[in-house]
Protein backbone atom coordinates (compact mmCIF):
# COMPACT_ATOMS: atom_id res chain seq x y z
CA UNK A 1 0.00 0.00 0.00
CA UNK A 2 1.39 3.52 -0.86
CA UNK A 3 2.09 5.25 1.96
CA UNK A 4 3.89 8.90 0.88
CA UNK A 5 3.56 10.33 -2.42
CA UNK A 6 7.01 12.33 -3.54
CA UNK A 7 6.85 14.94 -6.26
CA UNK A 8 9.71 16.23 -8.27
CA UNK A 9 8.20 17.59 -10.88
CA UNK A 10 9.24 21.69 -12.03
CA UNK A 11 6.93 22.21 -14.58
CA UNK A 12 3.59 20.33 -12.80
CA UNK A 13 0.71 22.26 -13.20
CA UNK A 14 -2.18 20.07 -12.29
CA UNK A 15 -2.15 17.44 -9.83
CA UNK A 16 -5.24 15.42 -8.89
CA UNK A 17 -5.07 11.91 -6.46
CA UNK A 18 -6.60 9.57 -5.45
CA UNK A 19 -5.34 7.97 -2.33
CA UNK A 20 -3.39 8.21 0.87
CA UNK A 21 -2.84 11.77 1.43
CA UNK A 22 0.84 12.10 2.62
CA UNK A 23 2.43 14.11 -0.17
CA UNK A 24 5.61 15.63 -0.58
CA UNK A 25 5.91 18.08 -3.67
CA UNK A 26 9.67 19.61 -4.35
CA UNK A 27 9.60 22.44 -7.15
CA UNK A 28 5.77 23.62 -6.90
CA UNK A 29 6.18 26.79 -7.99
CA UNK A 30 3.82 26.00 -11.30
CA UNK A 31 1.45 24.32 -9.20
CA UNK A 32 -1.86 25.70 -10.00
CA UNK A 33 -4.97 22.94 -9.83
CA UNK A 34 -5.16 20.23 -6.98
CA UNK A 35 -7.76 18.15 -6.60
CA UNK A 36 -7.49 15.02 -3.78
CA UNK A 37 -9.68 12.21 -2.79
CA UNK A 38 -8.51 10.47 -0.26
CA UNK A 39 -8.76 6.93 0.35
CA UNK A 40 -9.74 5.11 3.50
CA UNK A 41 -7.74 8.08 5.19
CA UNK A 42 -9.40 10.52 8.25
CA UNK A 43 -8.68 14.19 8.27
CA UNK A 44 -8.19 14.89 5.24
CA UNK A 45 -9.53 18.64 5.29
CA UNK A 46 -7.22 19.10 8.38
CA UNK A 47 -4.15 17.37 6.23
CA UNK A 48 -5.20 19.90 3.42
CA UNK A 49 -5.04 23.24 6.07
CA UNK A 50 -1.95 21.97 7.99
CA UNK A 51 0.21 21.10 4.59
CA UNK A 52 -1.18 22.88 1.21
CA UNK A 53 0.59 26.05 2.21
CA UNK A 54 3.88 24.52 1.96
CA UNK A 55 3.67 22.04 -0.38
CA UNK A 56 1.57 23.82 -2.77
CA UNK A 57 1.89 27.67 -2.21
CA UNK A 58 0.57 28.92 -5.59
CA UNK A 59 -2.10 26.77 -5.76
CA UNK A 60 -5.55 28.64 -7.52
CA UNK A 61 -7.98 25.84 -7.78
CA UNK A 62 -8.76 23.30 -5.29
CA UNK A 63 -10.80 20.45 -4.79
CA UNK A 64 -11.01 18.42 -1.92
CA UNK A 65 -13.35 15.55 -0.38
CA UNK A 66 -13.73 14.90 2.90
CA UNK A 67 -12.20 10.96 3.80
CA UNK A 68 -12.80 7.72 5.86
CA UNK A 69 -13.59 10.05 8.89
CA UNK A 70 -14.02 14.00 9.25
CA UNK A 71 -13.96 14.04 13.45
CA UNK A 72 -11.51 16.83 13.95
CA UNK A 73 -12.40 20.16 12.69
CA UNK A 74 -10.34 22.12 10.72
CA UNK A 75 -8.04 24.64 12.78
CA UNK A 76 -7.11 27.75 12.69
CA UNK A 77 -3.68 28.15 11.59
CA UNK A 78 -1.41 31.55 10.73
CA UNK A 79 -0.69 30.09 7.30
CA UNK A 80 -2.24 30.88 3.95
CA UNK A 81 -3.10 29.90 0.21
CA UNK A 82 -2.13 33.79 -1.34
CA UNK A 83 -2.70 32.88 -4.59
CA UNK A 84 -6.03 30.55 -4.52
CA UNK A 85 -9.51 31.87 -6.03
CA UNK A 86 -11.19 28.79 -6.57
CA UNK A 87 -12.05 26.57 -3.69
CA UNK A 88 -14.82 23.18 -3.83
CA UNK A 89 -15.00 21.49 -0.98
CA UNK A 90 -17.70 18.04 -0.81
CA UNK A 91 -18.52 16.79 2.80
CA UNK A 92 -19.07 12.97 1.88
CA UNK A 93 -21.80 10.33 3.57
CA UNK A 94 -21.07 8.55 5.54
CA UNK A 95 -17.53 9.75 6.56
CA UNK A 96 -18.44 13.09 8.09
CA UNK A 97 -18.52 12.94 11.59
CA UNK A 98 -21.64 14.04 13.43
CA UNK A 99 -18.78 15.71 16.27
CA UNK A 100 -17.39 17.86 12.94
CA UNK A 101 -18.30 21.38 13.16
CA UNK A 102 -18.75 22.48 9.15
CA UNK A 103 -18.16 26.42 10.95
CA UNK A 104 -14.56 25.14 11.54
CA UNK A 105 -14.71 25.14 7.44
CA UNK A 106 -13.97 29.13 7.96
CA UNK A 107 -10.01 28.52 8.06
CA UNK A 108 -10.01 28.32 4.61
CA UNK A 109 -11.48 31.13 4.01
CA UNK A 110 -9.61 33.20 6.81
CA UNK A 111 -5.91 31.37 4.94
CA UNK A 112 -7.10 32.86 1.60
CA UNK A 113 -7.19 36.03 1.06
CA UNK A 114 -7.45 36.43 -2.93
CA UNK A 115 -10.46 33.48 -3.10
CA UNK A 116 -13.25 34.32 -5.41
CA UNK A 117 -15.34 31.27 -5.66
CA UNK A 118 -16.16 29.00 -3.08
CA UNK A 119 -19.10 25.78 -3.09
CA UNK A 120 -19.33 23.60 -0.65
CA UNK A 121 -21.05 20.18 -1.44
CA UNK A 122 -23.12 18.39 1.34
CA UNK A 123 -24.01 14.63 0.56
CA UNK A 124 -27.39 13.61 1.83
CA UNK A 125 -26.76 12.26 5.41
CA UNK A 126 -24.03 13.61 5.67
CA UNK A 127 -24.56 16.40 8.33
CA UNK A 128 -27.41 15.71 11.84
CA UNK A 129 -29.70 17.84 10.73
CA UNK A 130 -31.56 20.48 13.25
CA UNK A 131 -35.22 21.74 13.99
CA UNK A 132 -35.84 25.15 12.59
CA UNK A 133 -36.10 26.56 16.22
CA UNK A 134 -34.30 29.03 18.87
CA UNK A 135 -33.65 32.85 18.53
CA UNK A 136 -32.21 34.41 15.31
CA UNK A 137 -29.11 35.19 17.91
CA UNK A 138 -28.57 31.64 18.66
CA UNK A 139 -27.18 31.20 15.11
CA UNK A 140 -24.58 34.03 15.49
CA UNK A 141 -20.99 32.85 16.20
CA UNK A 142 -18.37 34.78 18.28
CA UNK A 143 -16.86 37.15 15.46
CA UNK A 144 -13.44 36.82 14.62
CA UNK A 145 -10.91 38.48 13.51
CA UNK A 146 -11.61 37.45 9.61
CA UNK A 147 -12.69 39.35 6.72
CA UNK A 148 -12.31 38.71 2.95
CA UNK A 149 -12.48 41.16 0.35
CA UNK A 150 -12.77 39.34 -3.19
CA UNK A 151 -15.08 36.59 -2.62
CA UNK A 152 -17.84 37.23 -5.12
CA UNK A 153 -19.86 33.76 -5.32
CA UNK A 154 -20.73 31.18 -2.89
CA UNK A 155 -23.14 28.12 -3.59
CA UNK A 156 -23.46 25.37 -0.97
CA UNK A 157 -25.62 22.27 -2.47
CA UNK A 158 -27.13 20.48 0.00
CA UNK A 159 -27.86 23.12 2.38
CA UNK A 160 -30.06 21.72 5.11
CA UNK A 161 -30.97 22.86 9.07
CA UNK A 162 -27.37 22.27 10.34
CA UNK A 163 -26.82 24.88 12.99
CA UNK A 164 -23.51 25.07 12.19
CA UNK A 165 -24.02 24.83 8.52
CA UNK A 166 -26.39 27.51 9.32
CA UNK A 167 -23.80 29.61 11.57
CA UNK A 168 -21.32 28.74 8.48
CA UNK A 169 -23.69 31.02 6.17
CA UNK A 170 -24.02 34.02 8.31
CA UNK A 171 -20.71 34.28 8.83
CA UNK A 172 -19.60 34.35 5.53
CA UNK A 173 -22.37 37.35 4.87
CA UNK A 174 -21.32 39.10 7.93
CA UNK A 175 -17.50 39.13 7.00
CA UNK A 176 -17.53 39.03 3.15
CA UNK A 177 -18.32 42.62 1.60
CA UNK A 178 -17.12 41.52 -2.22
CA UNK A 179 -19.78 38.79 -2.24
CA UNK A 180 -22.26 39.17 -5.48
CA UNK A 181 -24.09 35.99 -5.57
CA UNK A 182 -25.26 33.24 -2.98
CA UNK A 183 -27.06 30.11 -3.54
CA UNK A 184 -28.32 27.53 -1.12
CA UNK A 185 -29.24 24.45 -2.82
CA UNK A 186 -31.67 22.37 -0.60
CA UNK A 187 -31.83 18.98 -3.16
CA UNK A 188 -28.35 18.06 -2.77
CA UNK A 189 -28.09 18.74 -6.68
CA UNK A 190 -30.20 16.16 -7.65
CA UNK A 191 -33.60 18.88 -8.75
CA UNK A 192 -33.27 20.50 -12.44
CA UNK A 193 -30.88 18.01 -13.34
CA UNK A 194 -33.50 17.68 -16.62
CA UNK A 195 -36.37 20.45 -15.97
CA UNK A 196 -35.29 23.80 -16.72
CA UNK A 197 -38.14 25.24 -13.83
CA UNK A 198 -36.79 27.56 -12.06
CA UNK A 199 -33.41 27.74 -13.33
CA UNK A 200 -34.60 28.70 -17.39
CA UNK A 201 -37.92 29.92 -16.46
CA UNK A 202 -38.27 30.64 -20.35
CA UNK A 203 -37.39 27.33 -21.18
CA UNK A 204 -38.90 24.09 -22.01
CA UNK A 205 -38.93 21.51 -20.65
CA UNK A 206 -37.22 18.73 -21.75
CA UNK A 207 -38.35 16.11 -18.75
CA UNK A 208 -38.72 15.39 -14.62
CA UNK A 209 -36.24 16.08 -12.02
CA UNK A 210 -34.43 13.27 -10.38
CA UNK A 211 -36.61 11.53 -7.58
CA UNK A 212 -36.44 12.39 -3.98
CA UNK A 213 -37.12 10.44 -1.13
CA UNK A 214 -39.97 11.27 0.92
CA UNK A 215 -37.39 12.40 3.66
CA UNK A 216 -35.55 14.32 1.37
CA UNK A 217 -38.19 16.04 0.65
CA UNK A 218 -38.96 16.97 3.91
CA UNK A 219 -35.71 17.18 4.75
CA UNK A 220 -35.41 20.10 1.14
CA UNK A 221 -38.32 22.28 2.97
CA UNK A 222 -37.38 22.64 6.35
CA UNK A 223 -33.75 23.77 5.04
CA UNK A 224 -35.99 26.52 2.52
CA UNK A 225 -37.72 27.11 5.95
CA UNK A 226 -34.30 27.59 7.95
CA UNK A 227 -32.65 29.91 5.13
CA UNK A 228 -35.86 32.29 5.28
CA UNK A 229 -35.92 32.24 9.13
CA UNK A 230 -31.86 33.24 9.79
CA UNK A 231 -30.48 33.58 6.36
CA UNK A 232 -32.44 35.65 4.18
CA UNK A 233 -32.71 38.90 6.53
CA UNK A 234 -29.37 39.22 6.69
CA UNK A 235 -28.61 39.31 2.87
CA UNK A 236 -27.64 42.52 1.94
CA UNK A 237 -29.93 43.98 -0.75
CA UNK A 238 -26.84 44.13 -3.75
CA UNK A 239 -26.38 40.33 -3.34
CA UNK A 240 -28.21 38.07 -5.42
CA UNK A 241 -29.61 35.40 -2.95
CA UNK A 242 -31.74 32.57 -4.29
CA UNK A 243 -33.03 29.54 -2.78
CA UNK A 244 -33.18 25.92 -4.43
CA UNK A 245 -36.24 24.26 -3.13
CA UNK A 246 -38.05 21.07 -4.41
CA UNK A 247 -38.77 21.59 -8.03
CA UNK A 248 -42.54 22.77 -7.66
CA UNK A 249 -43.28 21.30 -11.31
CA UNK A 250 -42.09 17.63 -10.46
CA UNK A 251 -42.76 17.50 -6.72
CA UNK A 252 -45.91 19.06 -6.36
CA UNK A 253 -48.29 17.64 -3.50
CA UNK A 254 -45.33 15.53 -2.62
Amino acid sequence: MVRVVEIDAPRLCSFHYWGTPVIHVQNSSQLRNVDISPVNQSGILSYARFSLPSIAHNVESLTLHSGRSENANTPMLPSKLPHLKNLKISLLEPWLSPNYDVFSLVSFLDASPALESFILRVEENAMVHDPVVGDDTEYRRKNLDFRNDSLRKVMITGFCSAKSLVELTIHILETTHSLERLTLDTTYGYDRMTCNIGKLPTARMIGKCSSLSKRALEEAHRAVETADRYIKGRVPSAVQFEVLGPCPRCHIGK
